[in-house]
């Protein structure tokens, strides 16, 4: 099977709620024992995306956005550091002076 195409396969909930993934699917996604999915219902449709490719797509997009705003992640932990002792004051006023 190419490495592009596309993939339709019947699966069948056991007793227990459970479904057996294809190989095929499995070597293609790198989907090992242990690997998080991520359970995602649309309307009448449900997703089942493993965790490590939904993340690494995010840290991507953010990656990208950072550079369109030319920040990097050393300007937002500087940033959080200089404003980090205002924002616990404003929190918890009653802690403040301890």
């Amino acid at each position: 099977m190419e490495a592009n195409q596309d993939h339709l396969q019947t699966l069948t909930v056991s007793s227990k709620g459970q479904i057996t993934i294809s190989a095929d699917a499995r070597r293609r996604l790198s989907i090992d024992k242990g690997t998080h999915l991520l359970e995602i219902v649309v309307g009448d449709c449900l997703l089942y995306v493993p965790e490590h490719i939904y993340l690494n797509r995010i840290i991507d997009n953010l990656q990208a956005s950072l550079q369109r705003v030319d920040l990097t992640t050393e300007d937002i932990v500087a940033d959080i550091e200089v404003h980090k002792d205002d924002t616990f004051r404003s929190l918890y006023p009653e802690l403040a002076d301890k």
